[in-house]
């Protein structure tokens, strides 16, 4: 049992380090730095221990919390709020599920790439359709939303092209 951030406020960014395409660009992800996204683990952590030392879940599953203190938080009184959020900038991980960075906007958001029929603004014949187009992150598993972006881009290439 482990808390996840399904919508976390923390954004990242993705930059070009060089004009030569080939090269990686530079990815920022900029976990936690909002601290709404640490205060946030540091509940779910505290709700799961709750849950974790139900009867059902403590003596019928003979269910036991990792409790070995981290190293790396040894300043922190093991179980407090500081001692968790050290914790969680230490152990926290990603689901790897990134959307946002192709963002689908109105023409007067700077930060927009595609418009609404998902058409890279500037370059001509060019349409994004991945998750990368959704503005937020949705709550869950981005999979049935990008499922969707790919149905509407379906419809809307054959509007384009009179089928």
């Amino acid at each position: 049992m482990r808390p996840i951030l399904v919508r976390p406020k923390s954004k990242g960014r993705v930059t070009l380090r060089t004009s030569n395409p080939r090269d990686d660009p530079y990815v920022d992800f900029n976990y936690l730095a909002h601290p709404e996204d640490l205060a946030t683990y540091v509940e779910g952590i505290k709700l799961c221990i709750a849950l974790g030392n139900a009867p059902a879940i403590k003596e019928e599953l003979n269910a036991k919390f990792y409790d070995r203190p981290l190293a790396e938080c040894a300043g922190e009184r093991p179980g407090s709020d500081r001692y968790w959020a050290c914790f969680v900038q230490h152990m926290a991980t990603s689901f790897v599920h990134y959307v946002g960075t192709c963002k689908m906007a109105p023409s007067s958001d700077p930060y927009g790439v595609v418009d609404q029929r998902l058409r890279v603004r500037g370059v001509g014949g060019l349409r994004v359709v991945d998750a990368s187009v959704m503005p937020t992150v949705p709550t869950g598993n981005p999979n049935a939303a990008a499922i969707i972006v790919a149905e509407k881009a379906a419809d809307l290439i054959k509007e384009d092209w009179g089928s």
